[in-house]
């Protein structure tokens, strides 16, 4: 009777409530989250690049500097090496080239495009490392409870140990019982260092992308329920294309190429530039000022060619930025229905084994160790029960991970995190 008490014991602590990390302990997504939006190296960089666009505006809206300078008339041989020694005339010039109206403010939208484009494409990336944080976060919390399944596991193997020894000392079992209840826990012990392993891995992932040192310690992950969204494609698909930061990227991609062909077509007509200048002449009254304006020519027959092929270069850019945003729009499309489908049905097997599996594997190893103590059944038939149990509470944990983690991919394709697109499909 001892050796089934000390299995029910065993079996209390594996069936017991799936919570069983300390409140104190537990490693908070939300943090994690927040963390890696301010140190994320990636996204530090991302942010840097999108001021860096934004201050390309003014620089494709201004003008030129000007030009000023002195020019120097009839200097004597025997003056040098003083220039202002007896020359004859002193010119002073200030000189400006002025663009062609409309041609700064085309460069200016073509700047501004490109400057929203890329902060579209910091938000992406956003996406992107957020996903990764997430999945990394659940991909620990699956490692995790494998240790304590494991753990637990051990602790069960060992009483199976127990329980063949007792029963072949009374003449009920056989030696090869123990002896293959010793090789499973053997096993287990082998899988326990491995998973340690692994989970040293799957922190050193969280720790680099919040740019944490690699080896600082986490807490554990509590429970999650896994609650998969009854939302549709429909509704999915209509907040993805109006939300998704690769489209509005690409978006303004195509409205970029559009303001550089229209830069490119106003090459065509010409710049001015003004000149004004004082003209000191030497050892007389007779100083005068003069003013030039020149135009260039941008169709001369030897330079035409450079302003017409940009006008084509630009035009099959235009084209080529709307092709982006067809496929990406596609890709989007295909993305949302992908991960709507993994979330799913990840969460119908979350509620396969916690509701059915678990439950009948549990009734079976129970009913398979009661059966063995009396002699009515074999030892492998106690191992086949543990396992089926072992792999039910290994299958429920991967579908719960999955679940979320498919949740994560459909938070990247359409843009928002679920909460937000929750209030919006309301």
């Amino acid at each position: 009777m001892r050796s089934v008490y000390s299995i029910a014991f065993v079996l209390i602590l594996i069936l017991s409530p799936m919570a069983w990390s300390q409140e104190k302990n537990n490693l908070n997504l939300d943090e994690l989250v927040a963390e890696a939006l301010r140190n994320n190296p990636q996204l530090r960089a991302g942010r840097n690049q999108t001021q860096a666009a934004k201050s390309r505006i003014d620089q494709a809206t201004s003008w030129d500097a000007p030009q000023i300078g002195v020019e120097l008339y009839q200097i004597p041989v025997q003056s040098f090496p003083n220039p202002v020694k007896n020359n004859m005339e002193t010119d002073y010039f200030l000189q400006q080239m002025i663009p062609f109206p409309g041609k700064l403010s085309a460069m200016g939208s073509a700047a501004e495009s490109n400057a929203n484009m890329t902060d579209q494409n910091y938000k992406a990336l956003e996406r992107k490392v957020l996903r990764n944080v997430k999945s990394a976060y659940f991909d620990l919390y699956l490692v995790q409870h494998k240790i304590q399944i494991n753990a637990e596991n051990q602790d069960l193997v060992k009483s199976f140990v127990d329980i063949a020894r007792k029963q072949y000392e009374v003449g009920m079992g056989k030696q090869t019982d123990i002896l293959r209840a010793q090789t499973e826990l053997s096993t287990l012990v082998n899988d326990g260092i491995n998973l340690q392993k692994e989970r040293k891995v799957v922190e050193a992932m969280i720790n680099m992308l919040v740019s944490r040192p690699t080896a600082s310690p986490l807490g554990n992950v509590p429970d999650i329920d896994a609650q998969a969204p009854q939302w549709t494609f429909d509704q999915l698909s209509l907040v993805a294309l109006a939300i998704r930061p690769e489209l509005k990227a690409m978006d303004y991609n195509i409205a970029m190429n559009k303001s550089e062909l229209s830069a490119s077509k106003r090459e065509y007509y010409p710049d001015l530039m003004a000149r004004v200048m004082y003209k000191d002449m030497a050892m007389t009254n007779n100083d005068f000022w003069s003013v030039m304006i020149g135009v260039s020519i941008p169709l001369a027959p030897w330079s035409g060619g450079k302003y017409t092929s940009k006008v084509e270069e630009n035009e099959l850019n235009v084209e080529r930025a709307e092709d982006d945003y067809t496929s990406m729009k596609n890709m989007t499309l295909f993305e949302v229905q992908d991960a709507l489908v993994k979330v799913q049905t990840n969460g119908n097997l979350v509620a396969l084994y916690r509701n059915t599996v678990i439950p009948q594997a549990e009734q079976t190893l129970q009913s398979t160790i009661t059966e063995y103590q009396t002699g009515k059944t074999e030892f492998l038939m106690l191992i086949d029960a543990y396992r089926m149990l072992l792999s039910s509470k290994l299958d429920y944990y991967m579908s719960v991970m999955n679940s979320m983690a498919s949740q994560a991919e459909l938070e990247q394709a359409v843009g928002l995190d679920v909460k937000e697109i929750a209030e919006r499909v309301r």
